[in-house]
């Protein structure tokens, strides 16, 4: 089968180094200006089918593009078919624009939700906690919680030391250091609570817990940021 000339970028009308947000832009712009169905002036059958094939062209151009796995793939197919026209600083922006939205999806983003998601039951565990501290049962759930944010920090730092992100997520990575160090030590607090059940150890683990959770908005700041650049 002949391989068609036109590529999907110059279908869009874009360069091969744009952006995710790029492509979604010319998109867009295609389907304002050039859709069959938007123009009610009188069209000829010839132009009709002309202009719902481009239409057709374009749909097939962004889902390709706009998908990080299908576009690496389709880089490799048509590059690799002809002289290679991108330059190189060219090719290594869009190495790191995968680079990076794979790391925000398989790593920065989970990571981030889980830590967000343990801290936020400390209000409603230490209130449960509160109705009797002796109770065992109570006791026995407040300590599987604190296993909870053992086993998530622990999880978090491994992940960030086994996959180093890409440049422009390294501050958006250091917030989120800050934050698990922040509610490491929080988690310290309880651990020294439940063994001499003094609740300044709360009141400190708290407060911390609040730090550990701006960090991770600040960290979520900069890897929008990020991912602009």
């Amino acid at each position: 089968m002949k391989r068609s000339k036109v590529t999907h970028y110059e279908i869009l009308g874009v360069l091969p180094t744009v952006s995710a947000d790029e492509i979604k832009q010319a998109y867009r712009s295609l389907v304002k200006s050039k859709h069959p169905d938007l123009s009610y002036t009188d069209k000829s059958d010839n132009q009709v089918v002309s202009e719902t094939e481009f239409m057709m062209s374009v749909n097939e151009a962004y889902s390709v593009l706009i998908d990080v796995d299908k576009r690496a793939d389709y880089d490799l197919t048509i590059f690799s078919h002809r002289t290679p026209t991108i330059p190189k600083h060219a090719q290594d922006s869009l190495d790191e624009e995968r680079a990076r939205e794979r790391f925000l999806r398989a790593v920065f983003n989970p990571l981030k939700r889980s830590i967000a998601t343990v801290l936020k039951k400390y209000k409603a565990k230490l209130q449960m906690l509160s109705q009797d501290i002796y109770a065992e049962d109570l006791l026995e759930d407040f300590e599987q919680y604190v296993e909870e944010i053992e086993r998530t920090l622990l999880k978090a730092s491994r992940e960030f030391t086994d996959n180093p992100p890409p440049m422009t997520l390294i501050p958006a990575v250091q917030w989120m250091r800050h934050a698990i160090a922040q509610a490491s030590d929080g988690l310290d607090e309880l651990r020294y609570f439940l063994g001499n059940y003094d609740y300044d150890h709360l009141a400190m683990a708290d407060n911390l817990f609040k730090i550990a959770a701006e960090h991770l908005v600040k960290a979520g700041s900069l890897a929008k940021l990020g991912a602009q650049i």
